[in-house]
């Protein structure tokens, strides 16, 4: 029984240091989508419909999930830009919380072909991906 019982307790204490070495980030499940990574967060993405059509609205869901030391942000802002000619769209998306680290964008639009970067911002940390619409 002594045996056992000091087999439980091991286990126990080896899940104890895995949760408190893993930290949030861990704790955090990011859905399969294109991954983006700043200092403090980690962050995945997918578009709806998955195949961007120029002139045409689509959507963004994605989760974002803080590293060690840093803490889950209340939103996480989303935005396009076109590097080459220096601006952004035309419409501002909107974005709505949908709990434990995952959000909706609706309403974005890439109203012109070429190079685009999809960027969004947590807690003032930057993270983008570049595309190319024809």
């Amino acid at each position: 029984m002594e045996k056992r019982r000091s087999c439980v307790r091991r286990h126990a204490q080896a899940l104890i240091a895995a949760v408190a070495l893993c930290g949030a980030a861990q704790a955090c499940e990011l859905p399969a989508g294109t991954g983006l990574e700043s200092a403090g967060f980690v962050l995945s993405y997918r578009t709806l419909p998955a195949a961007i059509a120029l002139g045409e609205h689509f959507s963004l869901d994605y989760a974002v999930c803080p590293k060690a030391g840093a803490v889950m942000p209340a939103t996480v802002k989303v935005d396009a830009w076109m590097p080459e000619h220096r601006h952004g769209m035309n419409y501002k998306a909107s974005v709505a919380a949908l709990g434990g680290g995952r959000f909706r964008a609706q309403g974005l639009l890439f109203h012109m072909p070429g190079r685009w970067e999809i960027v969004f911002e947590a807690d003032g940390e930057r993270l983008s991906h570049s595309l190319r619409l024809e």
